[in-house]
């Protein structure tokens, strides 16, 4: 990661135009070089203020992770200092916390959206090992109005059900049924559904429950091109985290790897739905917590799950949208994503044309949140 020091990127400017880069545009290519005006944390056709000079750059909406896990403000400055501007924490015992975080006006911090406790079979792993509350278990259909109506006294901004495989010798798993009253409840509170699902089974559970996104990608079997066709006719997006997939495989601690598992599987289940025409979403499941399956750092993993995306099949434009435009669009973000007048000024300069190699992403030269230029 490289930075250009310039000693007008001061926080205390609320005018300014970025001049000389080349902007990402909502089809997927980069103009000739051009000037970018930014007032009071928005961008303006035209500013005026001070000048930063972009040098040949090409600058990017800032990226959006839409599956993290955040236990610590640091890792929200982290990820912004990687040009990661917006992360979604995807379930968490701490949320009060994470709120507070959320509703804070601090520029120097990724933007933070969450879930607060996610939906769980009784017995299921997050409570007996992630430290969720007993009230995170469901205990059938008929409990989901009550799990939904404790999960809304938190005030997240989405819903999140974790649907785990069915394995011997451990916890029943959440039944059909109740993944479909949960996801019904949470439409009627006008929230979004996330379900974790690892599996195609669980992602047609998912999928008949109408869940509005799916997160991760199978490392067991593959997602098949009928499974893929269903998903994209139902609108349905998927965060396949790639990079934790891989990474959990990598990590597994065991006398020997189950041939069932292996990451070949992930990979072809994301170039299934690309090739279908779903909707794909950057997330990285970024974490440090102890008790995860494979601990994945904060903002530098998103230009892992970029590259990752890549090798899926995405074109290196379709998987910068997957982390800005379409990102925006799935979580209801209207305010940011794309590079035009009225958004904000939510902005990840690089120094090469990530177009033509996906790894330029890295080369970050600025990165600002509102205007506000990223803590050095």
């Amino acid at each position: 990661m490289k930075r250009c020091p310039s000693d007008s990127w001061r926080h205390d400017i609320p005018r300014f135009t970025i001049t000389d880069v080349h902007v990402f545009a909502a089809d997927g290519t980069f103009g000739p070089p051009t000037s970018v005006s930014v007032e009071d944390g928005v961008l303006v056709d035209r500013a005026g203020g001070a000048e930063v000079d972009g040098r040949g750059g090409y600058l990017l909406p800032g990226l959006i992770d839409t599956h993290v896990h955040v236990d610590h403000p640091d890792q929200l400055t982290t990820g912004l200092r990687w040009g990661v501007t917006t992360m979604l924490d995807m379930g968490t015992p701490r949320w009060a916390e994470l709120r507070a975080w959320r509703d804070s006006d601090d520029d120097t911090r990724a933007d933070l959206r969450g879930v607060s406790s996610p939906a769980c079979a009784v017995r299921g792993r997050a409570v007996r090992k992630m430290g969720f509350p007993a009230s995170t278990a469901v205990r059938g259909p008929a409990d989901a109005a009550r799990w939904t109506a404790d999960r809304l006294a938190e005030d997240p901004d989405y819903l999140k059900v974790v649907l785990e495989e069915k394995l011997p010798f451990q916890p029943k798993p959440l039944s059909p049924d109740t993944v479909a009253a949960i996801v019904a409840h949470a439409h009627r509170a006008g929230k979004k559904a996330v379900v974790h699902a690892a599996s195609s089974r669980a992602y047609t559970v998912a999928l008949d429950a109408g869940a509005d996104v799916i997160t991760h990608a199978p490392i067991r079997d593959t997602v098949s091109a009928d499974l893929a066709r269903r998903i994209t006719a139902a609108g349905t997006a998927v965060s396949p985290t790639l990079v934790m997939m891989r990474t959990i495989l990598r990590t597994l601690k065991l006398p020997f790897t189950p041939k069932s598992l292996d990451f070949a599987h992930s990979l072809a289940s994301t170039r299934a739905l690309h090739e279908a025409g779903a909707t794909i979403v950057l997330g990285t499941d970024a974490n440090a917590d102890r008790t995860s399956p494979a601990r994945v750092p904060h903002g530098s993993s998103a230009h892992d799950e970029l590259a990752l995306l890549v090798e899926a099949g995405l074109t290196p434009s379709q998987a910068l949208a997957a982390a800005t435009s379409r990102a925006a669009a799935v979580f209801g973000l209207h305010d940011r994503g794309v590079l035009v007048t009225g958004k904000r000024a939510d902005l990840l300069l690089i120094a090469r044309d990530p177009t033509r190699d996906i790894t330029a992403t890295r080369d970050v030269v600025g990165v600002w949140k509102r205007g506000v230029p990223a803590p050095a």
